[in-house]
């Protein structure tokens, strides 16, 4: 008598597949998340603009301050026409600051008169190059760098809620020229500036 036996088939084997399968599959889901990670957080920017973090040394404290000296700008627009908080939200839109005329923003001697960095001339000015400031437009001011190894030559854009900043990145840039209405971001970009990307997540320009 032949007697044969026969193994019970309780899916053993198939678990041990199942298994491997598994841990094959987390192994490779942890070589690839960094470099997804990575790949995700790296915007890619239009050609006229640049990441804060791309920015030298050297002009990164003078971008600080004008970042600072945004919302001090604009306030003295909306006490100047004796709006509170609630008023500007709620009437002051962006669009009718772009219509805004020149003198109804704050020229550079009144900003010296109120000590707001950089437009005071003092030790910390030399130090970053020396820059001399112009009101050109309705919230725009520009500095052009007098003295070299400073922070390269800037404009301000106050017309919006958060600062709009451009660099003269390759020390090229033509001059703007005064005007009596704001001046657009193509103009800005034909000219030779570059705008900075606080946040590469919103760097997309504003139009005006």
């Amino acid at each position: 008598m032949i007697t044969q036996t026969v193994r019970s088939d309780n899916g053993g084997r198939e678990g041990k597949w199942v298994a491997l399968s598994i841990l094959l599959i987390l192994m490779i889901s942890a070589v690839l998340l960094p470099y997804h990670q990575q790949q995700a957080g790296t915007a890619t920017l239009p050609s006229h603009q640049i990441a804060l973090t791309d920015i030298e040394q050297a002009s990164l404290g003078l971008i600080a301050d004008l970042r600072l000296a945004h919302e001090e700008v604009r306030n003295l627009y909306f006490d100047a026409r004796d709006l509170n908080a609630s008023e500007q939200q709620a009437s002051v839109l962006e669009t009718e600051l772009t219509k805004s005329s020149l003198s109804q923003w704050a020229d550079i001697d009144e900003l010296r008169e109120m000590w707001l960095p950089p437009f005071i001339e003092d030790k910390s000015w030399d130090f970053q190059g020396k820059h001399q400031w112009t009101l050109i437009a309705p919230a725009t001011y520009q500095g052009i760098a007098q003295a070299s190894g400073g922070a390269k030559s800037l404009v301000l854009v106050a017309v919006h809620e958060t600062p709009e900043i451009w660099l003269d990145l390759n020390n090229n840039a033509a001059e703007l020229l005064a005007s009596e209405t704001v001046i657009s971001d193509k103009a800005l970009i034909d000219a030779g500036w570059i705008q900075i990307a606080f946040e590469q997540a919103n760097a997309t320009s504003h139009g005006h």
